[in-house]
């Protein structure tokens, strides 16, 4: 689910129930393997989700054609997935895309990518918000259906083609290899957890690429599903991609789509570094790659945000009552 950040909430818990009160049945309109299956945005993106919040587009549809002898890890898929997210939520929400692409993430062997095949003359044109409601999409189809594979999606308004968004491999499997899963550790598909705490445990992580950037982290309580964890935060992401990147957060509130993790980001009031969407999103990126992949740890966490040694910003991430329970993908150790 993505929801909009808002000023001041009565209280968190009641905040997670009224989202949790919203799910019900929800209709399965993934398509199958090898087959191509247009849906219309974002009706379609509400019948899956019907917290779903992102601003409406109204004409947009894609098509889906998996190919299944070509695997991916889950968690590849996740991660390769958030910082395309990441990337995009830094751009203006009607910018227009000429070229979109999450480069090989460390680890795996993985691209996403869009193109727009329309000349800059065209009326109609791939956008930002195009793109961020496609990987979305296409995400939650993966997880729901298990296809965490090539995939091939033509996007269109109104019947007019903007653009098309691929998932395929970086480079080719070496010879005699013919899924490339078998490169990558796998998710198991069945995995829970063995106990249903995560255990305590605090440090801190620099960002690799804004030194002057550091989390500090406290595991405690609760473990969460790899998957449930995983969406959350791309959807936290993609709840920031809207608004402009150096516009003030105060709040930013996200919940899993199956209800399983809900996450909150505050600013600190009093610092001299302004707490941002950008931040935002980056403190989530930095979370995902350098905290909880490497470390292979799904639970309920306090995150302490800093710059300069000053602390400007605060996040929450805790377990749920699941709306859906079941087998679903990675179940709580990643990789």
């Amino acid at each position: 689910m993505l929801l909009p950040p808002v000023r001041k909430i009565p209280g968190y818990c009641c905040f997670v129930l009224a989202c949790l009160a919203s799910i019900g049945q929800q209709a399965a309109i993934a398509p199958d393997s090898n087959k191509s299956h247009a849906l219309i945005a974002p009706n379609a993106l509400n019948t899956i989700n019907p917290r779903l919040s992102i601003p409406q587009i109204a004409g947009f549809e894609m098509t889906f054609d998996f190919d299944n002898r070509v695997r991916f890890s889950p968690i590849a898929v996740y991660q390769t997935a958030i910082q395309l997210m990441y990337d995009l939520a830094h751009k203006g929400w009607t910018e227009n895309v000429y070229v979109a692409m999450a480069e090989e993430v460390r680890g795996t062997n993985l691209l996403i990518l869009f193109l727009n095949p329309s000349p800059p003359t065209a009326a109609q044109q791939l956008k930002v918000m195009h793109c961020v409601a496609a990987l979305y999409r296409s995400v939650v189809v993966m997880t729901d259906r298990l296809l965490f594979c090539t995939l091939t999606s033509h996007l269109s308004v109104r019947g007019t083609e903007i653009g098309a968004m691929s998932v395929k491999p970086s480079h080719d499997p070496p010879r005699g290899l013919g899924r490339i899963g078998s490169l990558i550790n796998n998710v198991s598909t069945t995995n829970d957890p063995v106990n249903d705490v995560v255990g305590a445990d605090r440090g801190s992580v620099i960002d690799p690429e804004k030194p002057d950037f550091t989390i500090a982290y406290y595991f405690f309580g609760k473990a969460i599903q790899s998957k449930e964890v995983s969406m959350a935060i791309l959807e936290a992401i993609a709840t920031a991609a809207p608004f402009d990147s150096a516009m003030e957060c105060k709040e930013l509130l996200a919940i899993s789509k199956d209800g399983g993790c809900s996450i909150i980001i505050e600013s600190v009031a009093g610092g001299k570094t302004l707490f941002t969407y950008g931040w935002a999103a980056r403190a989530l990126k930095v979370l995902y790659q350098e905290i909880l992949v490497p470390q292979k740890r799904w639970g309920d966490l306090v995150l302490t945000l800093m710059y300069k040694e000053e602390r400007f910003g605060e996040m929450r991430m805790l377990r749920t009552p699941a709306a859906r329970n079941g087998g679903g993908v990675g179940g709580g150790a990643s990789e």
